[in-house]
């Protein structure tokens, strides 16, 4: 495969709607940008335990492994909402969802909020997104000043930038009616996306080099080419967001055939008639059987290795371009996969495959390699992001700067990690941690002030199968957990409207130069 050229970027960004902006003093051969640039890779639904480097030996994750033994890896890291527009905005603010707006997928972020973004376009940073960014409208560029989205179609239907050049290469391949074919079934909507057989865990007939992870590390290869070229002082953050291993599971053959599902091992804390209930809850009209579940991790595991590739893909051509020890390298995921533990798929809950993510920053010079069991979350990112660039961070942010951590220093061990989710109305789930506990909160009927519990030594019990909230023994640290979550949650249940925003949607994004 040949290498991306400056070229290759300019016409995706121009086919996409973005005209390039190449100005920029040179700083000479082989000198390096004062502030360190910053790259932050965001998956999508990728299960806090489905890398090799945490010891699943089913999943092979090579390039991810190679990462994690360059980084600081947090065996505690969590989103701060499980389901993916409001954890990404999150992280773009350093807030909690009642604080930025964006509630649920399709809901709008608060005009009155900032993005680190913003602060780093002020301070001189170039800042790009490419792939995934799941705005509500699609038009919002969320500061960056270059974009190019991922997806073949948004929510409202409208073709974004991936989805031209798709068109266009299947036309010179002699592919499209083949596309066609394929597409129909896995678009026309969410019960077939979600349910329908031929949809989920499918094989991806598609070539590798026309899947969107594909192109979106060609065209982040390509902005860190035309970066160095023409921006060499200007330090630069590049957000590289995919869809893997996200629902439906779809790899392409390839990696599909590395795993058997007959080989397959189902979790510990796997339930059978959580499975059951489950797919019914979600009307569907069969049982999904044991060999079904372990084909469509079989296909997870798969998504995941294709996706491993370009990662490994795009940290090479870092390296190539000698940025590799200038640039931070923080991978995370928006939220996990509960990949059959307890009888579920998907995300939304507040059990570890869910709310659990990825989380390892390679800071060159900072990080003290190992595997971290402090407790962090994705709100700690803007503020550490910021601090690393030479930016105070501002009050409001709720997270903390994680570098002292990063270097191995003082560390305050007691702080508590907290996440929520709206699918009703104040909360539908919500977690608190602190130390080696967990409370999970969910509410009771509707109309009542009812709340249930659970809580879980996490030290002792990391599948979550021994629930302490009933017993006499634990008693004393559910009350303390309670009391400490509520009193966090009372001034930002306070932030919430009565009733959900409706959904805001708009056209493809059209994004011009200068924003």
């Amino acid at each position: 495969m040949s290498e991306v050229t400056r070229r290759d970027f300019v016409k995706g960004a121009v086919a996409g709607g973005v005209a390039m902006a190449t100005g920029g003093l040179s700083l000479g051969e082989g000198q390096r940008p004062r502030r360190p640039n910053i790259l932050l890779i965001i998956d999508d639904q990728h299960s806090p335990r489905a890398m090799g480097w945490t010891g699943q030996t089913q999943v092979r994750t090579p390039a991810i492994d190679r990462l994690a033994s360059q980084s600081v890896n947090f065996t505690n890291g969590y989103c701060n909402s499980p389901v993916c527009a409001p954890t990404r905005h999150c992280i773009y603010t350093g807030l909690h969802t009642p604080q930025h707006g964006a509630l649920m997928n399709d809901k709008p972020m608060r005009p009155d909020v900032r993005t680190f973004i913003a602060q780093l376009n002020q301070a001189g940073y170039t800042t790009a997104n490419i792939g995934k960014m799941h705005n509500a409208p699609y038009t919002d560029r969320r500061d960056f000043q270059y974009v190019l989205n991922h997806e073949f179609f948004t929510s409202d239907g409208g073709i974004t930038h991936y989805g031209p050049w798709l068109r266009a290469q299947l036309a010179k391949r002699g592919l499209k009616s083949q596309h066609k074919r394929w597409s129909k079934p896995v678009t026309e909507g969410a019960r077939t996306w979600l349910q329908d057989p031929k949809c989920i865990a499918h094989i991806n007939w598609m070539p590798e080099d026309l899947t969107p992870e594909y192109w979106i590390t060609q065209q982040s290869l390509a902005f860190m080419k035309d970066q160095a070229a023409n921006r060499p002082d200007k330090p630069f953050f590049l957000h590289a967001s995919y869809f893997p291993p996200h629902h439906p599971y779809g790899p392409i053959k390839k990696y599909a055939d590395m795993y058997d599902p007959a080989d397959i091992k189902l979790p510990p804390n796997y339930d059978r008639a959580g499975m059951t209930r489950w797919w019914r809850g979600r009307k569907a009209t069969s049982d999904l059987p044991d060999a079904e579940v372990r084909r469509w991790i079989a296909r997870y595991f798969a998504f995941t290795t294709q996706l491993d590739v370009q990662i490994g893909r795009l940290l090479e051509g870092l390296a190539r371009l000698g940025r590799a020890e200038d640039t931070i390298v923080i991978f995370t995921s928006d939220h996990g996969d509960m990949l059959a533990e307890h009888g579920r798929f998907y995300k939304g809950l507040m059990d570890e495959g869910s709310v659990g993510v990825p989380f390892m920053i390679r800071f060159p010079g900072v990080s003290k390699v190992r595997k971290e069991s402090a407790l962090v979350s994705h709100v700690d990112l803007p503020p550490t992001i910021l601090a690393a660039a030479g930016i105070t961070p501002g009050a409001e942010l709720v997270g903390n700067d994680l570098r002292p951590l990063l270097a191995g220093k003082a560390w305050d061990r007691n702080r508590a990690v907290f996440s929520v989710i709206h699918h009703r109305l104040p909360f539908s789930n919500m977690m608190w941690r602190r130390g080696d506990y967990k409370l999970i909160a969910s509410p009771g009927r509707r109309g009542t002030d009812q709340v249930n519990y659970k809580l879980f030594n996490m030290a002792k019990d990391t599948y979550e199968m021994n629930d302490l909230a009933g017993e006499a023994a634990s008693s004393a640290v559910l009350k303390r957990m309670k009391d400490e979550l509520m009193a966090y949650w009372a001034p930002l249940e306070k932030l919430l409207p009565a009733k959900m925003p409706p959904s805001k949607r708009g056209p493809a994004p059209n994004f011009t130069w200068p924003p």
